[in-house]
């Protein structure tokens, strides 16, 4: 709830900005306030720099330390960068919990994504910026709220923005328990890539026996996207490339391969026709590094069958009806092209937990492509290129230290 009434708070701010902006000082005291809007709002979120003893738990108390080593966005011109750097340790409130990070994983919107904060007008200026949503630690401190049901000491993983330092504030309905036996770094890999894969499936329902075909299938949605659905009992064919190939059979074993570098395989793929009742595209998007995949891939569709993509769209107009999707669905309305669908993740504490429930079990794992020490010089630069090489194997995560292991295990 919380997340849907700052969006609306913003979005009435930012059209009252919008029209306000007819003369130079009341068009910079509307971005003020939008600005202030903004830093609240992630504030909300990753902790508040300030403590305000009534309002926020003192994390210099709990801790012993006032600031804490973290990865930050840095700016070259309107280039984003990245660095580590001493940041303040953020206080948390009633509604969230102060946790010692163990394990945080990268995502491609870390680096693709428009909105980050370190590249905003205005916002660029007011603090260092960590990187990150998906984290995984120990609780040292949560508050009292009812949605807060872990307690000091529980291993858990969840949520938030800025999550990549020493010390990291979660909100508690968006952070669980670490499931099963996963180790720290496996469980900082569940967030985004996971989550993202199991809103997919419940947006689109596959049943048992239906044919689901993932594009990029080695990579951190990807392995989701074909453990998830094999899990959910369909019939799974995967893209990638030929040297991962026996990595994309260790998370589906009955999975089916193709290399996207074969022609002789991409021909065999497309003649087959109308075959797959939901293709997963983790792949394509409108950087123009990436392909896109879906007029080639098309034509294997079913009729009825649903393409879903992920990555920012190539399509301008899809971006535009996905946008409006998402109000329109609240009343089972669907706008979108026929056979398509696109969507931001929006995670949910019941989905989060839903998502827990495959991992329960030691079968299930998260693979890991590398681990970055964030101590270690440069490293935070090596995790975000390896992240935007596209020949990461699994999820790329950072670490101060080596990860230690659970108590679990």
């Amino acid at each position: 709830m919380l997340p849907i009434i700052l969006a609306v708070v913003e979005s009435s701010v930012l059209l009252a900005t919008l029209c306000c902006c007819y003369n130079r000082l009341v068009c910079l005291s509307c971005f003020a306030v939008l600005a202030a809007g903004l830093v609240a709002s992630f504030d909300a979120l990753r902790g508040s720099t300030w403590h305000l003893t009534s309002l926020t738990y003192d994390s210099a108390a709990i801790t012993g330390h006032s600031s804490m080593r973290a990865a930050i966005y840095t700016l070259n011109g309107y280039n984003v960068g990245w660095e580590t750097a001493e940041v303040p340790v953020p206080h948390h409130s009633d509604l969230s919990m102060l946790i010692r990070v163990k394990a945080v994983s990268v995502n491609p919107s870390n680096f693709k994504h428009p909105m980050i904060p370190a590249a905003w007008p205005f916002l660029r200026h007011l603090r260092q910026w960590p990187v990150g949503y998906d984290v995984s630690g120990v609780v040292l401190s949560v508050g009292k709220s009812s949605a807060c049901d872990v307690k000091v000491g529980d291993d858990v993983w969840g949520m938030s923005i800025g999550v990549a330092g020493e010390y990291a504030v979660l909100p508690c309905h968006w952070t669980v328990p670490v499931p099963g036996r996963l180790t720290y770094g496996e469980a900082a890999g569940l967030g985004v890539a996971g989550l993202t894969s199991m809103q997919a499936y419940e947006r689109n329902p596959i049943q048992p026996g239906q044919q689901v075909l993932v594009v990029g299938a080695s990579g951190g949605c990807g392995q989701f996207g074909v453990s998830l659905a094999g899990a959910m009992g369909a019939n799974v064919t995967g893209i990638c490339g030929s040297r991962n190939t026996d990595f994309v059979k260790q998370l589906y074993s009955s999975v089916t391969v193709v290399d996207y570098k074969s022609q002789v395989d991409m021909d065999s793929l497309i003649s087959i026709g109308q075959r797959f009742d939901m293709i997963y595209d983790t792949v394509s998007s409108n950087a123009p590094e990436d392909p896109n995949y879906e007029p080639v891939l098309r034509p294997t569709l079913k009729a009825h069958g649903t393409y879903v993509a992920i990555g920012p769209c190539p399509d301008f107009m899809d971006q535009l009806r996905a946008g409006a999707d998402m109000f329109t669905r609240i009343f089972n309305v669907r706008v979108q092209r026929k056979g398509y669908d696109w969507f931001l993740l929006s995670p949910s504490k019941p989905l989060i937990l839903r998502l827990n429930r495959f991992f329960e079990s030691a079968l299930n794992k998260v693979a890991i492509d590398s681990v970055h020490d964030l101590t270690q010089p440069g490293s935070i630069e090596l995790a975000l290129e390896r992240q935007k090489s596209r020949r990461a194997v699994g999820k790329v995560i950072l670490t101060f230290g080596d990860i230690p292991s659970r108590r679990a295990d």
